[in-house]
C-alpha cells in the first residue's frame, strides 16, 4: 500500500490565510486533498500533505506507519485544524461538501472523548501510550477550544442536536481536566502530559516522556480554566493551587533554545523544567533509553529538538494576576 505524502510540519490555518485567500484556488485545492483524507472514522491523520494530490484509491490515511491505514489523531493539531479550514472555507465559497466534512469530524470527536471526559491522542483506540488522555501538545485543549465554539454558534451549519452534544462533552471535559489535577500532600499542583485513561494518574508516553508533572502543557490548561466565566468553588480552586505550583518553581539564570540547548545567562528566566519528578517536583530528563535523569548536560541523543524548557507560564501568571483579582482564593486554599 502506497503511503499517504508525508510533511514534517503540522497542518494548521495561518495568519497568511486570509478571507481572500479562501476565496481563491488555493483553497478549494487544499479542500479537495483534506476530504479525501478524512479516515472513516471522520478524523485525520498526521503529517499528511494537504498541498498534494487528493488521495488515491488504495492509498494510505496516515504518512508514518503502515499499519495505521484508517487511524486519525488529534495529535500536533490534528482533525481540529482541518475542521477550521473547511469552516473557513465554507464562509467564503459555502459548499455542502465543506460542512458535512466539518459535521463527520464533529461527530469522531464525540465519538473519540472517554466518559471521564478525556480524549486518547489517536482513536479508534490503539494500545499503548496512544490511550492516554493526552495533553501533550495542547491535545486535549484543542479539541476543548473548538467544541466550545460549537456551542457557541460559531459554526451556525452545525445542527442543534450536535451543538447540544458538544456543550455536553465540554463540560465533561473540565470535569477530567479538574479531576486530573495532581494532589500532593493535600495541594494542587499542575497536570502530566497524558493521564492514565482508567485511574487519570499522570502516565509515559514516548521513551524519555516519563510520568511527570509538566509546565508546558499545564499553563494552557490552566488558561483554560480561567476562561470559563461565572467558575466554580473546584475551577477556582484548581487555578490558585496551579498558579502557586508556577511560583514555586520557576527556574533563574538560563535561557533555551530548541535548536541550540540550555546556556547560562545571569538575570535570564524564568523558564520552568519541561518534566517535574513526582513527589519531589525535582525537574527530569531522559535520554531515548528512558532512563531518569537529574541534570540536563547527561542529555546526549535527546538533548537537542525537545522543549525541555519553557516559558509559557510566564504569560500565563500574568493573565492569572488579573483573574484573581476578580476570583479569590477560597478561604479552604488559602496558602499557608
Amino acid at each position: 500500500m502506497t503511503r499517504a505524502p508525508f510533511v514534517s510540519e503540522s497542518f494548521e490555518v495561518t495568519k497568511a490565510m486570509t478571507d481572500e485567500w479562501f476565496r481563491g484556488d488555493s483553497a478549494r485545492v487544499i479542500a479537495e486533498t483534506i476530504l479525501s483524507f478524512q479516515t472513516p472514522s471522520g478524523g485525520w491523520s498526521k503529517h499528511v500533505d494537504m498541498r498534494a494530490a487528493p488521495r488515491k484509491p488504495g492509498q494510505s490515511f496516515f504518512s508514518e506507519n503502515e499499519s495505521w491505514q484508517y487511524i486519525a489523531t488529534i495529535d500536533n493539531g490534528s482533525t481540529t485544524s482541518e475542521m477550521r479550514f473547511l469552516a473557513r472555507l465554507d464562509r467564503a465559497r459555502p459548499d455542502a461538501r465543506w460542512r458535512d466534512a466539518f459535521v463527520r469530524g464533529l461527530g469522531y470527536l464525540l465519538a473519540a472523548q472517554f466518559p471521564n471526559g478525556g480524549w486518547p491522542q489517536v482513536y479508534p483506540l490503539q494500545g499503548g501510550y496512544h490511550d492516554a488522555v493526552t495533553y501533550n501538545d495542547d491535545a486535549v485543549l484543542e479539541v476543548v477550544r473548538l467544541l466550545g465554539e460549537v456551542e457557541r454558534g460559531d459554526y451556525a451549519f452545525v445542527p442543534a442536536a450536535d451543538r447540544t452534544r458538544a456543550a455536553a462533552a465540554v463540560q465533561r471535559a473540565t470535569g477530567c481536566i479538574l479531576a486530573s489535577q495532581v494532589v500532593t500532600d493535600g495541594r494542587r499542583t499542575v497536570w502530566g502530559q497524558q493521564h492514565d485513561p482508567l485511574t487519570l494518574a499522570p502516565t509515559h508516553a514516548r521513551s524519555y516522556e516519563l510520568a511527570s508533572l509538566t509546565a508546558k502543557e499545564s499553563a494552557g490548561l490552566m488558561r483554560y480554566l480561567m476562561s470559563i466565566p461565572d467558575p466554580d468553588a473546584r475551577v477556582v480552586a484548581a487555578v490558585h493551587g496551579a498558579a502557586d505550583w508556577f511560583r514555586a518553581h520557576s527556574i533563574s539564570g538560563y535561557t533555551y533554545d530548541f535548536a541550540t540547548g540550555r546556556h547560562a545567562r545571569e538575570g535570564a528566566g524564568p523558564l520552568w523544567a519541561r518534566m517535574y519528578e513526582l513527589g519531589t517536583d525535582r525537574p527530569i530528563f531522559s535520554n531515548r533509553n528512558g532512563v531518569k535523569l537529574y541534570d540536563y548536560e547527561q542529555l546526549n541523543d535527546r538533548r537537542l529538538g525537545y522543549a525541555w524548557y519553557t516559558d509559557e507560564p510566564v504569560g500565563a501568571l500574568r493573565q492569572y494576576d488579573r483573574w484573581a483579582a476578580k476570583h479569590p482564593r477560597p478561604a479552604s486554599t488559602t496558602r499557608r
